[in-house]
């Protein structure tokens, strides 16, 4: 169970919270469709390509990881949100999953409140909350909201680390896109308080959040950037601060790297889905730099 915590605690730093493992603009009918993009143009000597993962998913319910494995076989690197190659990185995501200076969630909440999350975690992952107390409530709330029971099978895979096995195979190297601790600032300009909060009021009504990471899945399973938007704008209507903080910004950071990345070499680019849409997406973002940017069929 602790190293099954880890594992989707861990991946939680690639999300933040469930309610942004994705987003999605609402863009033309002939781009509504995808989540592997092919980037050519503007003078590129060969294609790269952009994919829109979920960090946390059943193994039934994956695009085809031989799909994928065929356009990656195309490109001379892997390139992710993080290094996830880099032992030192994936130490440091693992110790990220827990709060600071040794504060706990009790110190967050009132003992009924803190007795209620204890309730909801028991039925969620199997354990106290005295087991899980250090561990940051956001991290708490996507573990909470995708574990096994919720995702319908016993052991959740995830594209990262069956695009490391792939890339290994074909070996091509791994890069990073950022780091742990770039994220960490992220995520970090959510106090804890209003984690605590949060997590609170999940327990108070933990369907409603497990509902909605369901709808989540199905929608990013039928591949339509256009719905994904839609749904996920109407959840986060009272959160653009840290969307901006965690999507926007971010993207904004990452275009010059990646338009840097693709004039080197060919690469393949895996971040999670909610980058790829939007008006400061990285779809819209690098056609507005020249270049064609087309959705692949999978």
């Amino acid at each position: 169970m602790k190293k099954f915590l880890l594992t989707i605690l861990s991946l939680s730093l690639l999300i933040g919270t469930n309610a942004l493992v994705l987003l999605a603009q609402t863009t033309q009918a002939k781009d509504a469709n995808g989540l592997l993009y092919k980037i050519t143009g503007k003078n590129l000597k060969t294609a790269s390509y952009i994919f829109g993962t979920i960090h946390v998913i059943c193994p039934n319910d994956m695009i085809s990881v031989d799909k994928l494995q065929t356009y990656l076989a195309q490109t001379d690197r892997l390139i992710m949100e993080i290094d996830m190659d880099n032992v030192d990185e994936m130490k440091a995501m693992s110790r990220a999953a827990f709060m600071p200076d040794g504060k706990t969630i009790k110190d967050f909440l009132t003992p009924e409140q803190y007795a209620k999350v204890d309730e909801l975690i028991k039925n969620s992952l199997g354990v106290s909350v005295e087991k899980v107390k250090n561990f940051k409530p956001m991290m708490l709330q996507v573990a909470i909201s995708t574990n096994p029971k919720v995702l319908g099978c016993s052991t959740p895979a995830s594209y990262e680390s069956s695009l490391l096995k792939a890339a290994a195979a074909y070996q091509k190297t791994v890069e990073g896109l950022e780091s742990v601790d770039f994220q960490l600032e992220v995520l970090n300009k959510t106090p804890l308080e209003k984690q605590a909060k949060d997590l609170y009021e999940m327990a108070v009504n933990p369907q409603k959040s497990i509902d909605e990471f369901k709808k989540l899945l199905e929608i990013y399973k039928t591949q339509n950037t256009e719905n994904l938007y839609q749904y996920m704008n109407s959840q986060m209507k009272n959160n653009k601060e840290f969307k901006t903080n965690l999507l926007d910004n971010r993207n904004a950071v990452w275009v010059p790297k990646i338009e840097k990345a693709i004039n080197e070499k060919s690469s393949f680019i895996a971040v999670g889905g909610g980058h790829l849409g939007g008006k400061k997406g990285l779809i819209k973002s690098l056609r507005s730099k020249g270049y064609k940017v087309e959705a692949v069929k999978l």
